[in-house]
């Protein structure tokens, strides 16, 4: 499955029952009075009526108050918490001290939870979703999914769904045949933020729900964990450490967009979550759903190569909804054809009147944030570039600075050329969020326009919040960057637009055209997912990429088997195991150097070891070739299985020959190359 060990599973569960810390970006050493001052525990004391006092009946000479406190205690049957008894009876702490003293009350004191809320926010007046109508083709995959869990066995269920096809009911219908059986299930998604909408479907479909993410307090996300271990929550839904929660009766667990590269986690320990999940899965004998309408390469060949995979298809939308008419439209022609370049083309900017004028809604997709990507002087080409790295500095109007928003340096925003001589004015280059917006709001000023970006949303609040008021349809246009492409379900939502499509084509990475493909996908689904018909206009200046010649057609089959005969000539995934090792140091020449001996030596132990299909690229310079004051090189170790990587991996590590004077990262199974 990869290079993952069970051990490491092991680890995170035995962390999580034991220190109430989830494994998630970083591991620290918990000693279990920190667990208690901060898990949410603490010292509660309750008071009961002694056996001295049986009935109120001939108790006389007792002062009101302390007639109020027998009172509530007789009317209770029972005990009650100190300070709910000092309120009730509205007495002061010295009238309860003296009764105690008297013999008349005692007190017991224990350990508790406490009563921190970690459950998904739910308006409790929004009734709960009724049962939908299954299609065949979702009754065929339930089926499928019902049949490997009552195997009690292991096994990989990949839905395969296109956008709007009612994967979310399979999910939800597998995971109540679960709860039915007893059992619990996780539902893992690439970001709580991002998929907030389906989470708090979720919640109002199942009881016992416990929702894990980065917005939890170390109190509440200890009590989470521990009412999961105690069987308390049955459901189990949040991102990358949810995969390691210790649930006890754990029957089914879910990856929801299961191509995410958000689910690996590139801090150590590094670990992909779709790669943990299925190694729980396998230990623990239970089945695991992947879902995907643009699934990974490596999840679509292995359901057709291994056996203890099956495919379940989803070709059509729920309701017999159609699939969006996508245009594509060449920037360059456009160019030529009006004589200027334009932020909007001419079909765009139709097609956003006549959804407007339908009162209906639409979504702009630009996939960068801020003003302009790049400042530049046409006099002598010079670009205004971070001190720290390798790229440009982006203009953000709004803040008055440029920005890097790589090691976050910034400065005021020059307007003429820095090179002594020049004195060029600058001029600002390719489209962000912001001036997408202005444009806009110029051809458009009477439209509720909102933007979405990480300039806008510094807390998941801000995001939940513009969601909330575009499903109310109190927004017209949505303008954002990737954050509006994924996991989103607005019925009114008919238009879909994409400005600067080809910038994910340019990156130096074999995934390039599937992140492409996958991502136009996505966006081009949020249209046209209720009644009203979809279209969507894509933007480019490289319309021969296949990414997006295959998403136009909305053909992921087709893109599949071309990808998969260019990755099997070029040999990448799957076809071959990918390590990555990243060297970064302040000197490029040590860099370099260091880089060059490491590669010669990975060539030396793939010789010694006689390892067939095994072989060394690099040391290149990376692709982000210098980053916050540290210059990068790249070496790419490729294997045909993964017992042969373990095996150089093992040799490597015993031998220590990944000693060097430099930074090293190891990314095993990389997922980008960036």
């Amino acid at each position: 499955y990869s290079f993952l060990s069970p051990h490491l599973i092991e680890l995170g569960q035995s962390i999580a029952r034991h220190y109430v810390c989830p494994l998630g970006i970083t591991l620290k050493a918990i000693t279990p009075e920190a667990v208690r001052r901060g898990a949410g525990m603490r010292t509660v004391r309750y008071v009961a009526v002694t056996g001295v006092l049986e009935s109120l009946e001939g108790v006389s000479r007792i002062t009101p108050q302390r007639r109020r406190v027998l009172e509530i205690l007789e009317e209770v049957g029972g005990e009650v918490e100190l300070t709910s008894l000092r309120e009730q009876a509205n007495v002061s702490q010295t009238v309860i001290k003296g009764m105690i003293d008297a013999g008349m009350l005692e007190v017991h004191q224990r350990r508790e939870f406490s009563d921190t809320d970690v459950s998904v926010a739910v308006d409790e007046s929004t009734p709960s979703e009724p049962d939908f109508e299954l299609t065949d083709e979702q009754e065929t995959a339930l089926t499928l999914i019902h049949r490997q869990i009552e195997s009690e066995a292991f096994g990989v269920t990949l839905l395969f769904g296109v956008s709007g096809s009612g994967k979310t009911e399979v999910y939800v219908r597998a995971i109540r045949k679960v709860l039915a059986d007893g059992g619990q299930a996780i539902l893992l998604v690439p970001e709580i933020v991002l998929t907030t909408q389906l989470v708090r479907r979720l919640a109002r479909r199942f009881p016992d729900v416990s929702v894990n993410h980065s917005g939890l307090t170390d109190a509440q996300r200890s009590v989470m964990w521990r009412r999961i271990a105690a069987g308390e929550k049955r459901v189990i839904i949040g991102t990358r450490s949810a995969v390691f929660a210790p649930a006890p009766n754990l029957k089914l667990i879910v990856v929801d967009e299961e191509q995410e590269t958000s689910y690996k986690n590139l801090q150590a320990p590094r670990f992909h979550v779709r790669d943990v999940a299925l190694m729980r899965g396998r230990l623990l004998s239970i089945p695991v759903i992947l879902g995907s309408a643009t699934p990974a390469l490596e999840t679509w060949y292995n359901s057709e190569h291994r056996p203890d995979y099956q495919r379940a298809t989803l070709s059509k939308r729920a309701k017999d909804v159609v699939m969006p008419e996508v245009i594509l439209v060449d920037m360059n022609a456009e160019a030529r054809e009006v004589r200027e370049k334009m932020l909007l083309s001419r079909s765009m900017r139709m097609l956003l009147e006549e959804t407007l004028s339908r009162e209906e809604q639409a979504m702009l997709l630009v996939n960068r944030r801020g003003y302009a990507s790049r400042l530049a002087c046409p006099k002598c080409n010079t670009q205004i570039r971070c001190h720290q790295c390798n790229t440009t500095l982006v203009a953000h109007l709004a803040a008055g600075d440029a920005i890097c928003h790589y090691c976050r340096t910034r400065m005021p925003i020059p307007t003429t050329c820095p090179n002594v001589g020049c004195g060029g004015r600058l001029i600002r280059l390719g489209a962000g969020t912001q001036r997408v917006e202005d444009v806009l709001a110029k051809c458009f000023p009477d439209v509720r326009m909102m933007r979405v970006d990480s300039d806008t949303m510094r807390h998941r609040d801000h995001y939940q919040e513009v969601i909330d008021r575009f499903e109310r349809r109190e927004i017209d246009i949505l303008v954002g960057t990737q954050m509006i492409a994924k996991g989103l379900d607005f019925p009114f939502v008919s238009f879909v637009g994409v400005l600067g499509a080809d910038t994910a084509a340019f990156a130096t990475d074999f995934r390039a055209q599937e992140f492409l493909f996958q991502l136009m996908t996505q966006v081009a689904g949020r249209a046209g997912r209720a009644d009203a018909p979809g279209k969507v206009v894509i933007q480019t200046t490289q319309p021969d990429s296949p990414g997006l010649h295959w998403a136009m057609k909305h053909d992921y089959v087709s893109f599949v088997e071309q990808e998969l005969q260019s990755r099997q000539y070029t040999g990448f995934p799957p076809f071959r195991r990918v390590t990555r090792f990243v060297l970064s140091h302040k000197s490029e020449r040590t860099t370099l150097a260091e880089g060059e001996r490491l590669a010669e030596q990975i060539r030396e132990t793939i010789s010694s070891l006689s390892i067939s299909y095994a072989d060394v690229l690099g040391p290149t310079p990376c692709p982000l070739s210098r980053l916050r004051g540290q210059y990068r090189y790249d070496i790419l170790l490729r294997a045909k299985s993964v017992v042969d990587m373990r095996t150089l991996m093992s040799h490597l590590k015993v031998n220590q020959l990944l000693k060097t004077k430099t930074n090293l990262i190891v990314d095993v199974d990389t997922v980008s190359l960036v």
